[in-house]
């Protein structure tokens, strides 16, 4: 297998590996540098529970990379003030107390979390961050003192801080992630990754189908002048058909794969030719070259904006080599069909 350093980018590489005609996979190295920066540059994230407790998770950081455990390791912090509703003796003495502020204590804790890989629903990486462990390292004055009396409230709070903000931090890194890094998206379907002490490899595979151009443009959601293009697979023959009902005439040979675009209900149009196994759609059906025996037109199927406009993105077609079978998407690469 030969591998080709394409170019190093804020602190990650992309690495392309062929390893036979027709299929490639790319592999992105992220340097343990490179995802401290990230991680440490997230801005602080406040919380308020009215009348309850207020602060904020800060000092975000990357602690170590595991590869045995196969995950990253982080840590941020949790400070704040909280409000308990205990009286007496301890809580009039914490009241006379310099850290009292109208009844408020202070609290800080440190959350120790993994951080895994994983792929999204459209097949790029996301991070996902699972809290380890929640220690408390500071709990100040007489107000820690309260706060120990009152575990199982002060226990409480960290749970409801922990479990709102592992989410607000894993939308934080992929936020980070995917704008330091918008490329991951061309790259291919995250099937796997590799874990070193001192950086990370995210393995993408690319689609085998062969791009054979544009066939017009169309939207990705729905506007007026359009009407919703429905997407069928042939459970058979593992061919696409493509129609404006939300129906099909041979609803045992198709499964519905949703609605693959919107298409303007007038424009110029698309002319299916439909053969044994394969549904070819085209705007210009002589310069196909098909023969008429093994195809036959069923006329126009729907209509496409010929060239580009606001809003509208490509319709690309893609022609799978191995099995005869076109392929019709506005995913770039095919939606990474194999």
């Amino acid at each position: 297998m030969r591998r080709h350093l394409l170019r190093p980018c804020l602190g990650f590489a992309i690495v392309l590996a062929v390893a036979v005609p027709l299929h490639a996979a790319t592999e992105i190295k992220l340097e343990k540098g490179y995802i401290a920066g990230v991680v440490e540059k997230l801005p602080p994230s406040p919380f308020d529970q009215a009348g309850k407790y207020k602060g904020s998770v800060h000092s975000y950081r990357l602690v170590g990379i595991d590869p045995k455990m196969r995950k990253l390791l982080a840590a941020f912090t949790v400070e704040g003030e909280y409000k308990p509703p205990a009286a007496g003796p301890i809580s009039e003495h914490a009241a006379r107390s310099k850290d009292h502020v109208e009844g408020w204590r202070k609290f800080r804790f440190e959350i120790k979390a993994s951080v895994n890989a994983e792929a999204g629903l459209d097949g790029s990486p996301r991070f996902r961050v699972d809290v380890d462990e929640v220690k408390r390292t500071e709990l100040e004055g007489v107000a820690g003192l309260l706060a120990r009396l009152l575990g199982k409230q002060f226990d409480a709070i960290a749970t409801q801080v922990v479990d709102g903000k592992a989410e607000s931090v894993n939308a934080k890194i992929n936020a980070e992630i995917i704008k330091r890094a918008a490329q991951f998206k061309d790259y291919g379907v995250l099937c796997g990754i590799d874990y070193a002490p001192d950086f990370v490899v995210l393995k993408f595979d690319l689609t085998r189908l062969d791009r054979q151009g544009i066939l017009g443009y169309v939207y990705a959601e729905p506007r007026p002048g359009t009407v919703p293009l429905h997407r069928w697979l042939n459970v058979r023959t593992g061919g696409h058909r493509y129609t404006l009902s939300p129906t099909i005439d041979a609803p045992g040979a198709f499964t519905s794969e949703g609605v693959a675009c919107y298409v303007p209900a007038t424009g110029q149009p698309v002319e299916l030719l439909r053969g044994r196994i394969d549904h070819l759609y085209t705007t210009d059906a002589p310069a196909e070259h098909v023969r008429p025996r093994l195809f036959q037109s069923e006329g126009v199927a729907f209509h496409v904006l010929p060239a580009a406009a606001d809003g509208a993105v490509p319709f690309y077609r893609f022609n799978d080599s191995r099995r005869g079978l076109h392929f019709y998407t506005t995913h770039p690469n095919a939606e990474f069909a194999k």
